[in-house]
C-alpha cells in the first residue's frame, strides 16, 4: 500500500503549535455555540511537547471553557476542564500524568453543564481515568459562550495559553458520547465514522497547506482560520525503534 511521511494522525496533516501565540478560529457559528448545555463532548487526537504557555497549553476552547493540560512532571502532563459559570468557575483534573510528550495520545471529555453539580468524565486513549475537582461551581447559573469563538491550540486570539505540539483532530458533539462509541471511531476519519449522530464539528486537518481548516462536518460558518500554526513536515522512520 502507500507509505506517507507526513505529520497527520487521523487526517493527512496536522497542526504543529508553538507553545507562545499560535491559535485556530473557528468562529461562533450555533452549531458549536454551548456545547455543553443538555451535554456535549469533545474530543481530539494530540502529541504534545510540553505543558505549552504558562503551563496551561489549551487543546479547544473558549473564553468560557477550555480543555488544557496542566501539571507536568518528569516529561507527562496532567489533563484539565474549566467551565465558568456565574460565580466560581470549576475545574477539574486528572488524578494522574497521563499524556507522555512526544506520544500521540487522544483525549476526550463528556460534560452536561445543566447544573453545576454535575462532573465531566475524562478518557485518555479510550479508557475512563480518575479526575478530581479544584474548584466547585455550587448553585451558579452556565455562563454562555454563544458570544465567543471557539478556538484550537488556544482559548482566544490573544490567549496566553498556547498549546505546545500537534494537534491531529478536533470533534465536536452535542450529545455525550459512551465509552463505546468513542472507541468505535476514534481511529476513523470523518468519512469513516460509524456514528456521526450529534456530531457538530469535525477539524481532521486534511489541507497540508493554507491558512484554513476545514470542518468536515460541513458547518461552513465553523471552518477555522490559522494564526501561526504550521503544518507538520515530513517524519522520520527509523527501522528496528520507530
Amino acid at each position: 500500500g502507500d507509505f506517507t511521511t507526513s505529520g497527520g494522525l487521523i487526517g493527512k496533516s496536522a497542526l504543529d503549535f508553538d507553545g507562545v501565540d499560535d491559535s485556530v478560529d473557528c468562529g461562533s457559528d450555533a452549531s458549536i455555540d454551548d456545547i455543553w448545555t443538555g451535554g456535549g463532548t469533545v474530543e481530539a487526537w494530540i502529541k504534545a511537547d510540553s505543558d505549552g504557555e504558562n503551563s496551561r497549553g489549551v487543546i479547544a476552547g473558549k473564553i468560557y471553557w477550555f480543555i488544557n493540560l496542566s501539571g507536568e512532571t518528569g516529561g507527562k502532563s496532567k489533563l484539565s476542564f474549566t467551565k465558568h459559570f456565574s460565580g466560581d468557575d470549576p475545574k477539574w483534573t486528572t488524578v494522574d500524568t497521563h499524556i507522555s510528550n512526544g506520544k500521540w495520545h487522544h483525549i476526550a471529555v463528556t460534560y452536561n453543564s445543566g447544573a453545576g453539580a454535575n462532573d465531566p468524565i475524562f478518557y485518555i486513549d479510550g479508557k475512563q481515568v480518575a479526575i478530581v475537582q479544584d474548584v466547585e461551581a455550587g448553585s451558579d447559573s452556565m455562563s454562555s459562550d454563544a458570544g465567543s469563538n471557539l478556538f484550537l491550540g488556544n482559548y482566544s486570539d490573544s490567549g496566553s495559553s498556547t498549546f505546545d505540539g500537534h494537534i491531529g483532530m478536533v470533534r465536536l458533539f452535542s450529545d455525550i458520547r459512551t465509552e463505546a462509541e468513542l472507541r468505535a471511531d476514534m481511529f476513523n476519519a470523518h468519512a469513516d465514522m460509524s456514528s456521526t449522530h450529534l456530531l457538530e464539528a469535525m477539524y481532521q486537518f486534511d489541507e497540508g497547506t493554507g491558512a484554513t481548516v476545514d470542518n468536515a462536518e460541513g458547518t461552513a460558518g465553523a471552518d477555522g482560520t490559522i494564526s501561526g500554526a504550521a503544518w507538520a513536515g515530513a517524519g522520520t522512520f527509523t527501522y528496528g525503534t520507530s
